[in-house]
């Protein structure tokens, strides 16, 4: 029987990432996998509350029709109450696979990380109840808009399956959930929230809800954190012979591209939808599909699938600021993917093992 405290000396260096004996004392003295850990470090220096930024001129940018259009008007409310759906899935998410950590450092890394989707749901909830003068209605219509429905329909696939689990699978079985739910939680971070944070730093660009922006801007920068932790499972789940995915990473190789392929397409509808009655300036269909296929790719080369190359970010000049500006030192570089330090105490670590993240 499973139990929230193992009361033997595990010893963790020699636990595997997930089904390994249930976790036992919470110390962080020495590390298998010490990137975790300062994946967790950092997320707690970004600590925020959505109330340092002040939302009046939004409100006043949102009523007033010679600021912001009513098509504008439909894009921003239609991200917003996304971000607020997705938002939701993934606080909800992170534990499901939390259930198969036997890894103290990610056990750690997943607390802080859920807690910061809580801050983010919270903040979406802040920005609607601040912008507009019924923002239960908003809210309301989360779960009755047919377009955001369909789009978490999608996104929480991948989590129920694990989630529903019959106890009497066979190991080889839950580890190729959990691997498919680390790919749905890499594309959640990594692609599906970019079209609705590309649009809010358009409108903050053309001097438009500009609070929100900067509410956007914190949660992006968590989410880079979140990203780089979801990479990193990955990358290790693809060269570590111990964690026993690697035959599962190769099976689940075509799936995974496929599940890329899909969000892909969605997206683009997404985007569609969006702008079927105008764009903002600086920002349109074509170029949004244009944006979303270069970022898949991108995505998908940095856990080591297959991906296409020539392809170009098509609004690298403008959106540099908003992408670059928040970069922190918490992960390996690219080049570093298959090097890890494996049965490192803290004191081993220095900063020339972190590169900075870019998106």
């Amino acid at each position: 029987m499973k139990s929230i405290l193992n009361k033997i000396n595990v010893d963790t260096m020699k636990q595997p990432l997930f089904l390994g004996e249930d976790l036992s004392l919470q110390r962080y003295d020495k590390f298998k996998y010490p990137v975790f850990f300062d994946l967790f470090k950092k997320q707690l220096e970004f600590f925020w509350r959505p109330e340092e930024i002040e939302l009046k001129k939004d409100r006043n940018d949102f009523k007033d029709d010679s600021v912001m259009s009513e098509n504008e008007r439909f894009i921003f409310t239609s991200n917003l109450k996304y971000q607020t759906m997705m938002d939701s899935v993934i606080c909800r998410g992170v534990p499901a696979i939390q259930e198969y950590v036997s890894n103290p450092e990610l056990e750690a890394c997943l607390n802080v990380w859920q807690f910061f989707e809580q801050i983010h749901s919270y903040s979406y909830t802040y920005i609607i109840k601040n912008v507009y003068s019924n923002p239960s209605e908003i809210l309301d219509s989360c779960l009755t808009d047919k377009e955001i429905v369909a789009r978490a329909d999608v996104a929480v696939k991948e989590y129920d399956k694990l989630k529903n689990l019959s106890n009497s699978k066979k190991t080889e079985d839950i580890k190729k959930q959990i691997y498919l739910t680390l790919i749905s939680i890499n594309i959640l971070e990594a692609v599906r929230f970019y079209v609705s944070f590309i649009c809010a730093f358009a409108f903050a660009e053309n001097k438009k809800m500009s609070g929100n922006a900067d509410i956007v801007k914190l949660i992006k920068r968590d989410e880079a954190v979140h990203l780089y932790n979801t990479q990193e499972m990955l990358k290790i789940l693809h060269n570590v012979k111990s964690e026993g995915f690697i035959a599962i990473a190769k099976e689940c190789e075509e799936e995974a591209c496929k599940m890329f392929e899909s969000a892909a397409i969605e997206e683009k509808k997404w985007a569609s939808y969006l702008f079927k009655d105008g764009s903002i300036i600086g920002l349109n269909e074509p170029v949004m599909h244009q944006y979303i296929d270069w970022l898949c790719m991108t995505r998908r080369k940095t856990i080591g699938l297959p991906y296409e190359t020539g392809l170009k970010n098509p609004i690298s000049g403008w959106t540099e600021p908003w992408m670059n500006s928040e970069a922190v030192q918490v992960a390996p570089q690219e080049h570093e993917i298959t090097s890890y330090k494996i049965g490192a105490s803290v004191n081993d670590l220095d900063n020339t093992d972190f590169g900075d993240i870019k998106l």
